[in-house]
């Protein structure tokens, strides 16, 4: 498992029925990239529309050089409806983001609704979609869109690489979101948790109300809930454990 020392990854979420269909259900909605507030995400850009590619046309070529086995001929191959359905493709993946910590003053005031809603802890490992490098791994900040080769696009295992450099890619002006993604392939749909759920922190401006709902969802659980609250004197969240 890479970076093994991220024990944890934290979804940020305001208070609402869906929420708390996360926690009641161990299930999550995996968001269309059509959805994000980004609409830069999951862009790509090829090189060329073209490649060259070994002709297929095996007897023109034996007519034409007889006496030569040897002799290899090229044609160049408009490759334009491959770069479409990769496009199409990534419309179609399934995106849960996720933070590597749950102190970030600015996602609790971009994603957990000022501040009032919650963020949730998932325990991340080896044997989870968590841990599997296949599915979740760390987003790569960038300057410019992911420039691809279009001879990419003439092998299961380099669309498949180049899906995944384009999924895990964002720009630069994201990167304070240290964000880590997990996917499926068909999105817009709902799916198990990828990791089961550790704990649970409610936001500084969290109501009561909220927290006692929460309090009976998870009753009989290990799930440990906490507050989060301003440090004072310096700009950050310290934490308190809920009884």
């Amino acid at each position: 498992m890479k970076n093994p020392e991220v024990k944890s990854l934290y979804k940020y979420k305001p208070m609402n029925q869906f929420t708390l269909d996360i926690i009641a259900g161990n299930r999550i909605f995996y968001p269309l990239p059509e959805s994000f507030n980004d609409p830069f995400d999951t862009q790509c850009s090829f090189k060329k529309n073209t490649v060259i590619t070994p002709s297929s046309d095996a007897k023109k070529i034996a007519k034409a050089f007889p006496d030569d086995e040897g002799v290899m001929a090229y044609e160049l191959k408009d490759v334009s409806s491959n770069i479409e359905n990769f496009h199409n493709c990534l419309k179609s993946f399934g995106i849960v983001s996720l933070a590597e910590s749950a102190a970030d003053i600015l996602m609790w005031s971009h994603y957990a609704d000022d501040h009032k809603g919650i963020c949730i802890e998932l325990e991340r490992h080896e044997n989870n979609a968590l841990g599997n490098v296949d599915v979740t791994r760390k987003v790569v900040y960038t300057k410019n869109y992911p420039s691809l080769s279009s001879k990419s696009l003439l092998s299961d295992a380099d669309i498949s690489s180049s899906l995944q450099r384009v999924l895990y890619t964002k720009s630069e002006h994201w990167a304070y979101e240290n964000e880590w993604r997990t996917f499926k392939p068909s999105g817009g749909k709902v799916y198990p948790l990828p990791g089961k759920i550790k704990s649970i922190t409610f936001g500084v401006r969290a109501s009561n109300m909220d927290i006692e709902i929460v309090r009976k969802l998870i009753k009989g659980s290990d799930i440990k809930l906490y507050q989060a609250q301003l440090k004072q004197g310096e700009f950050g969240i310290k934490f308190s454990k809920i009884t």
